[in-house]
């Protein structure tokens, strides 16, 4: 077996400038295991055809390699910790590189996931990390290599504190200088009135800036506490703009003498210019490694024996729970109860954290009652909860803590419940699962899932378990047969329910199964019945007419 790994992390990837169909190339890479051939990643964050999407392609460079190669690679996301959060898998059966082509996916992974509902396990310090593993199953010699690239998009970031006395009436300007231009890029005027503050953003020499946020916070000096607040992003050069901020708790602007009105401005502006700088390197060249290596360091100076003899600050804080030591919240289910403490859940799940900091029936009652949760699965949850870790994993356990984690947002363990259940994935349970993630609105999972079902169709579709849930599922089993044909893009002018007969993954099963169980096929289509004359319209449009009539 030959292999080969490219890894490439993007930093400052939250100011990316760039447009849909604009591109961030990687640096290029030679992948020695692969005959010597060279490559480079291409990521579009704002997608290549659709912005919803981020776009992620491996393309082939010129080299002096053979005219037509052909690889399996796998394109995935990773975690600060270097594990893949999201994978997509390219067989070298669907595709052979020539040189200057690329294959890949226009929509790998959606903008929202990434940037906004996932962005701390996707870009931690605002670093995206994708990784493409490349192989090929020949050859009796194992041959392998990896190889790691850092593109960091420049940004100035510019922090300015002005102490200000709000005086209705009066205007107060603050101007934003940049360093590194060493001229003026914007200046912002502020007038005060009784409940509002008005703000003007006036740009002066911004032709240069591809992509900014600026953020205003005005601060209560008395108090430290922030009483208005605004952000405002602009992809492109920043535009004259006009805002008019509510003011949360009235200023006595009256009395000038006041210091309980002295005002604290924070002012944070950063930008980027559309500059980039690349480089390679054999090992990670970036902080996050530096305290992993003092850790390493600091235990190689102190015995292995001494250290045994120290529990964790995971066992000491499981040991306070199995010993209910100062335990302050119950967690009742149909039969048992737990006890547990309050920090721990709050630090670990949202959900929780909300429950236990607002005036709710929990937090008064000091009780959390679960009935949808069994105690075997409750506990195990638990002990994720206090240590980070499982215990022995199995698969009707693993199905119960996704469910756990799910409904109270303990992300870390739903991607640990999702990756388990995908490793594990086959035709014999991959049902369950897209059942699973399609009602649990695990886009990332479900995606996966059907990733396993496409690349598997024939087998799939013709086993039992599939034609009993096409019988119990029928829209979910249509609209995922559907999919082979919307991930090659056909274009149809048939309305959708048409479209299920004409772009079936399997005509013939499924027509078959369509008269057999007529009335699923009427949920799905929305109607009481399907008429003969579209379903002739439908089949004259397709190469299979004259077979199936």
């Amino acid at each position: 077996m030959r292999e080969f790994i490219f890894t490439w992390s993007i930093r400052n990837i939250g100011y990316s400038w760039h447009k849909t169909g604009e591109t961030i190339y990687s640096p290029a890479f030679t992948a020695v295991p692969m005959q010597n051939s060279v490559w480079n990643l291409q990521l579009n964050p704002r997608g290549s055809i659709d912005d919803d999407y981020l776009s992620l392609f491996l393309q082939r460079s010129v080299d002096n390699g053979p005219e037509e190669l052909s690889v399996n690679f796998e394109l995935s996301c990773l975690s600060s910790e270097k594990s893949p959060l999201y994978s997509h898998f390219f067989p070298e059966s669907d595709q052979y590189f020539k040189r200057k082509t690329s294959f890949g996916h226009p929509r790998f992974l959606r903008r929202h996931e990434v940037f906004v509902q996932r962005k701390s396990l996707y870009m931690p310090r605002d670093t995206l990390t994708v990784r493409c593993r490349m192989w090929k199953d020949e050859g009796d010699i194992s041959e392998s290599g990896k190889i790691f690239g850092l593109t960091c998009l420049e940004i100035e970031r510019i922090l300015l504190v002005d102490n200000i006395k709000p005086r209705i009436g009066k205007e107060h300007i603050v101007c934003i200088h940049s360093e590194l231009q060493n001229k003026e890029l914007i200046s912002i005027s502020l007038s005060y009135y009784e409940y509002t503050i008005g703000v003007k953003i006036n740009p002066t020499n911004v032709e240069n800036i591809k992509y900014s946020i600026l953020k205003l916070s005005f601060v209560k000096k008395i108090d430290r506490k922030i009483f208005c607040e605004h952000r405002s992003s602009c992809l492109g050069a920043p535009v004259r703009e006009t805002w008019r901020l509510n003011v949360v708790k009235h200023l006595d602007i009256e009395n000038e003498d006041s210091g309980e009105n002295d005002v604290e401005l924070l002012c944070e502006f950063t930008y980027s210019t559309g500059q980039e700088t690349k480089t390679l390197e054999k090992d990670f060249p970036f902080s996050p490694r530096s305290s992993e290596l003092v850790s390493k360091y600091i235990n190689s100076c102190i015995s292995s024996e001494n250290l045994s003899d120290c529990p964790r600050i995971s066992q000491d804080l499981w040991n306070l729970y199995a010993e209910h030591v100062l335990c302050d919240l119950e967690l009742k289910t149909e039969t048992s109860s737990f006890f547990v403490h309050k920090i721990v859940l709050c630090a670990r799940s949202p959900v929780f954290l909300a429950m236990l900091s607002r005036d709710m029936k929990e937090k008064r009652n000091e009780c959390i009652d679960i009935e949808d949760i069994m105690d075997d699965i409750l506990k195990k949850f638990l002990f994720f909860l206090y240590t980070d870790t499982f215990e022995d994993l199995e698969w009707e356990a693993v199905i119960g803590l996704y469910y756990a984690a799910d409904k109270y947002h303990v992300e870390r363990l739903k991607i640990v419940c999702s990756s388990f259940l995908l490793k594990n994935i086959d035709v014999e349970n991959v049902c369950e699962l897209l059942l699973l993630a399609d009602s649990h609105h695990d886009s990332d999972f479900k995606r996966r899932v059907e990733d396993f079902i496409l690349q598997n169709d024939e087998k799939i579709f013709s086993s039992s378990i599939w034609k009993q849930f096409v019988c119990e599922q029928s829209l979910l089993s249509a609209m995922t047969m559907l999919l082979k044909y919307d991930k090659e893009r056909v274009q149809t002018e048939f309305q959708p329910w048409e479209a299920v007969w004409l772009m079936s993954i399997d005509f013939y099963r499924f027509f078959l199964l369509a008269f057999q169980n007529r009335q699923r096929v009427c949920e799905v289509n929305g109607r009481l019945n399907v008429p003969l004359k579209f379903i002739k319209r439908a089949l004259q449009k397709t190469p299979l007419h004259d077979t199936l009539v």
